[in-house]
């Protein structure tokens, strides 16, 4: 079968620091591992990657920041390739530049409609939400004109879950939308798992791990929630992330629990594997709901740990469907009644660990993606030119219309 050529647009990769950074170098990875040829177009670093020594991938430096002469590097750069190369674009609208408004490298894309262009929306919009101020709502609604203008140049378009699916298609019902969901940046090697055994052998008591960033939303809801999970004495919570701000703030409060807590402290994407090995259940809390589009909540799929959750407005209904994970009724009470029962039943935590990573391999693998993306890419070769868009309609820009981000 034909090699393509792919050609990646993005506002930030390795050593850049970010979500869709670590994304985007797993998923080159991955299309070189098949021998395609790829090409990456994304803001120069102080230290470049060395990737130019591998075969069929080349990294193309962009002026920063994400003004004119980035955008005029990146038109030149793209004007003397193979005009049947894949475009792919990993887009949010904040990544690039413009006080999250750029809207002058939306209507570059708008241009290359004659290109094979694919756009991956890591996120769409900015929400509407009641009683925010107006220069918010002219964010969202500025946003929600930019995705649409996306929409309409490229050929197939994909986003991550079934909420921000339902916005895209609401703004361009007759664009190519699918599916695509995240995977994980963590890596894990599932044949070390023995070490894991050892580890939690080596303990006394169960451990309970957290996964996250630990921002100002997710400290709300582990603080509302720990004290009733530690009524357990046996339990110890480990925090994987930066959580030694959390852990003197909640033990200001309950200076019991002090010698219950700890924390990893700030831990790259190589080192997390071995804390996960550390733990019994994961217990992965969001405002909005679990939602493939949370890059810790992969990790924790991926892990082959059981999990424990909540669900949201933004929770998947394929997540909700699987039985692969625990959802909890959102109370104290009813994560620590989940959580203990899998502390209780060894064996079935066990074969719901091993559960959730058949589940995660076969829904949200980087080796899922690079199929899809091959298909849809294939697909979209064949189509001449696309239709004249239609208007964007006013409804869909107005605030109360759709509050999803």
């Amino acid at each position: 079968m034909t090699k393509m050529e792919w050609h990646i647009v993005t506002g930030e990769f390795p050593p850049a620091l970010g979500g869709v950074s670590d994304y985007t170098q797993q998923l080159v990875a991955a299309l070189v591992d098949v021998s395609e040829q790829v090409h990456v177009w994304a803001p120069a670093c102080s230290t470049e990657p060395q990737t130019n020594a591998v075969r069929n991938f080349h990294f193309h430096p962009l002026p920063s920041p994400f003004q004119c002469r980035w955008l005029r590097a990146l038109d030149q750069g793209l004007a003397g390739r193979d005009k049947e190369a894949v475009v792919l674009v990993q887009y949010v609208p904040h990544m690039y530049g413009w006080k999250a408004m750029n809207l002058g490298f939306c209507w570059w894309l708008f241009k290359q409609r004659r290109r094979n262009l694919l756009v991956m929306f890591h996120e769409v919009a900015f929400p509407f939400k009641p009683g925010q101020p107006w220069k918010h709502h002219l964010l969202a609604a500025v946003h929600r004109l930019m995705a649409w203008m996306m929409l309409r140049s490229a050929r197939h378009s994909f986003t991550s879950i079934e909420s921000y699916e339902e916005l895209l298609r609401s703004l361009a019902p007759e664009a190519r939308i699918r599916l695509l969901r995240l995977f994980s940046n963590v890596p894990f090697d599932t044949s070390s798992s023995s070490d894991g055994d050892a580890e939690q052998h080596e303990r006394n008591g169960d451990t309970l791990g957290v996964f996250s960033s630990f921002n100002a939303e997710i400290c709300e809801l582990l603080e509302h929630t720990l004290p009733t999970v530690l009524e357990n004495p046996a339990v110890h919570v480990l925090l994987i992330g930066p959580g030694a701000a959390l852990i003197e703030r909640f033990c200001a409060t309950f200076p019991k629990f002090r010698d219950r807590l700890s924390t990893s402290g700030h831990v790259n994407a190589l080192e997390v594997g071995r804390h996960f090995r550390a733990c019994d259940v994961l217990l992965q809390l969001y405002p909005d709901g679990a939602a493939g589009a949370r890059g810790t909540l992969l990790a924790a799929l991926a892990s082959g740990v059981p999990v424990v959750t909540t669900a949201g407005r933004l929770t998947d209904p394929l997540l909700k469907s699987s039985n692969a994970i625990v959802f909890a009724d959102p109370y104290p009470s009813a994560i620590r009644r989940a959580i203990d029962d899998l502390l209780a039943n060894k064996a079935r935590a066990r074969m719901l660990g091993a559960s959730t990573r058949r589940f995660y391999e076969t829904h949200y693998d980087v080796a899922v993606a690079v199929k899809t993306l091959k298909e849809a890419a294939r697909e979209s070769a064949a189509v001449c030119d696309l239709p004249d868009p239609r208007p964007v309609s006013r409804e869909s820009l107005a605030p109360g219309r759709s509050r999803v981000g």
